[in-house]
């Protein structure tokens, strides 16, 4: 498998699962900010495995470009969700 399908797959995988530890848990409870904290945590970091594999290559064409740009979304989408939870668990 090439390092562009194994990113591919790493992201996808990864934005499939990400939501289940926030599923079981009501809105407002310390375990639903713990949930949404690890969500955040897990796009952002494999959003950031994606970013930086991207940046290594030195030309990329269309399907590149745009993985890159949904991945640095992602990115900054995980970081806000573990921010925010972060936030949140500290003023609980």
């Amino acid at each position: 498998m090439s390092g562009r399908g194994r990113r591919v797959l790493v992201y996808a995988v990864t934005l499939l699962a990400a939501p289940t530890p926030v599923m079981p848990f009501a809105r407002g409870t310390r375990e639903f900010a713990f949930g949404v904290a690890a969500c955040g945590a897990a796009l952002a970091l494999s959003s950031l495995y994606v970013v930086r594999g991207e940046l290594r290559l030195r030309h990329r064409g269309l399907l590149g470009h745009k993985l890159l740009a949904a991945s640095l979304i992602t990115l900054a989408f995980g970081l806000v969700l573990f921010v925010g939870a972060v936030v949140y668990l500290g003023r609980m």
